[in-house]
């Protein structure tokens, strides 16, 4: 196992990297949810908590008020409780709903960033190897198990020595809030809860951070692969060079033959004599000029010359023109303005050797 480790030295390939995520092998840290969920509830809570205390000291001060006859409580219907019971429900959910759905909003969006959206079928399907009981002890018993619960404890520690040493002064004013009023106590209390509370999410999600490099690189470091690897990938990716090789030759056979098969159209084949042939053909009802439609070198332009006499084409030697069409036009591409002239004198000649008016 470490030696297979030590081979995967090539860090994981953008292919590599897309299958992990769509088997649910991702860089995630729950802490950095945790804190969002933390830091927002927080500030919703703060946001809320006067109106919140307002109403419910409200609803809380008419219950205590009211002073009814003895006879108004027997003649009370089932209907009314529940009426009175309704009417606090609906209080505390109005008051409630606004905090539950920011902090749903924002520990779904922590968790959105990490991951994106990533639905996997597989997941909700059974599998017996997941509740495999020997793969559960070794997963309990591994090394990462142990690195975790590490990381469990360092954290406890620390969010607990951050909470006592932002609330170390404060602790100690609270046994003198026993003489004051409810309202003062309650504002002091909240005041330490707060200041306490943003102190604890605020270590949490610095420790989020480096957690989450940590996953980052431990999820890279999983994926590495071996230098054979990325080669198969790209053999599969590209497909294999033999087979890419044998399409290339076929379709320069193809591409070959097809250009032969209009040597027998041309108008002319323009020769170098022996080393190049380009053969040119002008419909003055189709064409704004005149169009290569097969040009060659060495055998390819001897091959030409052949067809070209075999099937009643002119030849005619034109160093200049025929190494400047070889050299600057394409197969099935039109001659330039400054080959006009020359060209045009080459199909005239044609032309009159033939007896044919253009």
């Amino acid at each position: 196992m470490a030696e297979d480790r030590s081979n995967k030295t090539e860090p994981a390939t953008p292919k590599r990297k897309e299958d992990a995520r769509k088997k649910g092998q991702i860089a995630t840290s729950r802490d950095l949810s945790t804190a969002v969920i933390l830091l927002s509830g927080i500030g919703l809570l703060a946001a809320m908590l006067p109106v919140g205390l307002q109403k419910m000291t409200e609803m809380t001060r008419q219950g205590l008020t009211l002073s009814f006859p003895l006879a108004f409580y027997k003649e009370m219907s089932i209907e009314q409780v529940y009426e009175v019971i309704i009417h606090a429900g609906l209080t505390v959910v109005m008051l409630s709903l606004p905090v539950v759905l920011g902090i749903l909003v924002m520990g779904s969006g922590a968790s959105l960033l990490q991951s994106g959206l990533l639905w996997r079928a597989d997941a909700i399907q059974p599998d017996a190897k997941r509740i495999s009981l020997i793969k559960g002890l070794s997963r309990l018993f591994s090394l990462r198990s142990v690195i975790e619960l590490v990381k469990g404890l360092l954290k406890i520690a620390i969010v607990t020595g951050v909470g006592l040493w932002v609330a170390r002064y404060d602790v100690l004013q609270i046994p003198g809030l026993i003489g004051f009023d409810m309202g003062t106590v309650l504002g002091v209390t909240g005041r330490l809860a707060l200041k306490v509370g943003l102190a604890v999410a605020g270590a949490i999600a610095v420790l989020a951070g480096f957690d989450y490099f940590y996953q980052r690189y431990e999820w890279e470091r999983s994926l590495r692969m071996s230098k054979e690897e990325v080669k198969e990938e790209h053999k599969s990716a590209e497909g294999d060079p033999l087979i890419k090789g044998r399409v290339r030759t076929l379709q320069r056979e193809l591409t070959k033959k097809r250009m032969m098969a209009a040597v027998k159209t041309a108008d002319v084949v323009v020769t170098n004599p022996t080393h190049l042939a380009v053969a040119l053909k002008y419909d003055t009802t189709t064409m704004g000029a005149p169009m290569v439609v097969a040009k060659g070198a060495g055998f390819v332009a001897e091959r030409i010359r052949e067809l070209a006499r075999h099937h009643g084409v002119p030849v005619v030697e034109q160093k200049f023109v025929a190494r400047t069409l070889f050299k600057i036009v394409e197969i099935g591409k039109e001659i330039p303005n400054e080959l006009y002239r020359a060209v045009a004198e080459i199909l005239a000649f044609v032309y009159r050797a033939r007896g044919v008016t253009p």
